[in-house]
């Protein structure tokens, strides 16, 4: 067929032409410049032709796999009255297949920059991404994303505004790697969105609440609803204040049961990674890793029950347990896994610790002076406030109702207690 023949192009026509010794090349009838390109190889792509500078140019639309000629005379048609317009056609195509999507900005992200990220913030980032950025704004052009666009997007999420301003953070995050990577100019629209004050949650748990917990997590346990590992999972974090992600990854490397200890080399406060967190076991810990390494499985302290790593999918766990303990929302607020941290925090203070003390059981850093001359070792004091604040904790969860700063057992630190020890052996 030659070149210079012209037909009405169509996907049956297009299926039927068979591929020559050099291209060939069919235009379509009754749009100008448009038309069908076959290779030897048999290859079949729509292209366009026009004018430039008394020369005939011809781009391609794309390919027959993977555009009907509906489309393609629409492409078509759209470049050819751009053309007339005076825009130069093979400059505008370089510059739009040359932009990025947020797709190719995230894949970006995960090979150059996540690898960076600690394993709780790439979770994070993960989740946020998946649930929200991606569906959302995956095929729109970074290039063109304005503030309006990022206005309607974190309105979109308004029934978690939490999640919306991470969101919006993470956003702003990707726009300003795809400005470094030249895919976009330097103005991040981000930074012009105000973002909402997120309201400070108070929320802990009360006397009947804990106790409503622990009878939950016992009933889930004898029903066979819920692994008990899941279970001493929640009542580690209610007895050591850790969040949930530094109790998951917790592994048995870095338990000193010998030394009452366990020891955290990466976590959140720690931004350089070089100033290990070491905390106290306390009474109620040691008793539950003294159950979990009865049927150890893995080097995770609290194990998936399918693979080597550690336990996933607490969030379910959490609403079962949640549902089955009664507890409900409070002005709003839901109870979480992290509302146990902060009661652990709580009553630790309500039972005369040092703000300070608190605060590095936790693992808050306390201050740049403050980091570099108070020095807690997981001895003395600290794990001292660690024992009065999970006896506290464990004797509401058994029912013993205990009252707000009452100190449930006499104030002995386990340097005391060894002590007292030696000093007993030595009689």
């Amino acid at each position: 067929m030659s070149n210079r023949s012209r037909q009405r192009l169509s996907d049956f026509f297009v299926q039927r032409l068979k591929p020559g010794t050099r291209d060939v090349k069919v235009w379509d009838a009754d749009l100008p410049g448009f038309g069908i390109r076959v290779t030897p190889k048999g290859v079949k792509s729509w292209i366009v032709q026009f004018d430039r500078g008394g020369k005939k140019v011809n781009a391609t639309l794309g390919s027959l796999e993977t555009m009907n000629d509906g489309d393609a005379r629409k492409k078509a048609k759209k470049l050819r009255d751009l053309h007339d317009d005076g825009v130069d056609i093979l400059a505008h195509l370089t510059e739009k297949n040359s932009a990025k999507d947020i797709t190719s900005v995230v894949k970006t992200w995960e090979q150059d920059y996540a690898p960076n990220l600690k394993p709780s913030t790439l979770d994070s980032y993960n989740s946020v991404l998946k649930t929200c950025i991606l569906p959302r704004l995956g095929k729109r052009l970074v290039k063109d994303l304005s503030l309006e666009d990022v206005r309607a997007f974190h309105k979109a999420l308004k029934d978690t505004p939490t999640q919306a301003n991470r969101a919006v953070a993470i956003l702003s995050r990707l726009i300003t790697i795809a400005i470094n990577e030249g895919w976009r100019e330097t103005t991040n629209p981000c930074h012009k969105f105000t973002r909402p004050t997120e309201k400070s949650k108070q929320r802990t748990f009360t006397v009947n609440e804990l106790e409503r917990l622990e009878k939950a997590l016992t009933e889930l346990v004898a029903a066979k609803e819920l692994d008990a590992s899941v279970a001493d999972l929640v009542r580690f974090i209610a007895f050591s204040g850790l969040r949930s992600g530094e109790a998951l990854d917790l592994t048995w490397g870095a338990v000193g049961e010998s030394r009452n200890l366990m020891r955290f080399d990466a976590h959140k406060t720690d931004k350089g990674g070089t100033r290990p967190k070491v905390l106290p076991l306390n009474s109620h810990l040691r008793a539950i890793l003294k159950r979990r390494k009865e049927v150890k499985t893995s080097d995770y302290v609290f194990p998936s029950a399918i693979t080597d790593g550690r336990f996933k999918g607490m969030g379910k766990c959490w609403d079962r347990i949640r549902e089955k303990a009664e507890l409900e929302p409070l002005n709003g607020e839901v109870l979480t896994l992290h509302d146990l941290r902060r009661s652990f925090r709580s009553h630790c203070g309500e039972l005369g610790f040092p703000d300070s003390v608190g605060e590095t059981l936790l693992g808050h850093s306390l201050g740049k002076v403050k980091d570099t001359y108070i020095q807690y070792g997981p001895e003395g004091i600290l794990g001292e406030a660690s024992q009065a604040a999970a006896d506290w904790m464990a004797k509401a969860m058994k029912g013993g109702k205990p009252k707000v700063g009452e100190r449930v057992k006499p104030r002995t630190s386990n340097a005391a207690q060894r002590k007292r020890g030696r000093s007993t052996g030595n009689r």
